[in-house]
């Protein structure tokens, strides 16, 4: 039953990362730094809470450097992102090994599973997270900004409903948050430009 639940989020975010990938494609040298940018805050965020979800995202990163290099081989920011990037997979390389060899002892573990209606609504929310970004990359803002309320409601429609039901520091939680306050935050920044 574990490994079902360990699963999902990982084919849900290799396929979140191939949407993004495939929108990555059409972009500019110009959008994609910002993105690579932004998604390295993230990536820090993330491997406290979902290193497994940081090494999904990391993923993705190295397919916009690759789009990038090829792209714009002489970008002025291209060696420096390059290079954050692998200090990233270094990080979150030792980050996952260092937790598979430092189990923790059975009277430590606290089970953090949550109702199947959480997670299946917590889907919706990356869902509804991912079109928000798809519609940023757009040049969208209006409607991405549309589809993060919507993720944000859902969010608290929720911690309503399913409050006492959810342990506390759930990582799907967590991270939908500080992905949704992140895009919200370079969505900003796009319009100040």
């Amino acid at each position: 039953m574990k490994q079902g639940q360990h699963g999902a989020p990982l084919v849900l975010g290799m396929l979140g990362a191939t949407l993004i990938a495939l929108t990555a494609l059409a972009q500019s040298a110009d959008e994609l730094v910002p993105l690579i940018q932004q998604s390295v805050e993230d990536i820090q965020a993330e491997m406290r809470v979902d290193p497994a979800g940081a090494e999904s995202t990391l993923a993705l990163q190295k397919d916009r450097i690759e789009t990038l290099r090829s792209e714009a081989p002489n970008h002025p920011m291209l060696s420096s992102l390059e290079r954050r990037i692998d200090e990233l997979d270094e990080e979150v390389a030792a980050l996952r090994e260092s937790q598979s060899e430092s189990p923790v002892p059975e009277e430590q573990f606290v089970p953090l599973s949550a109702p199947a209606d959480v997670r299946m609504r917590l889907r919706d929310v990356e869902e509804l997270r991912t079109r928000g970004d798809r519609e940023m990359l757009r040049g969208e803002t209006d409607s991405a900004v549309a589809y993060l309320d919507e993720a944000e409601s859902l969010i608290a429609t929720i911690e309503e409903e399913y409050g006492d039901q959810i342990p506390p520091g759930y990582a799907a939680l967590i991270v939908a948050k500080e992905r949704i306050a992140g895009l919200r935050d370079q969505l900003a920044r796009q319009q100040e430009e």
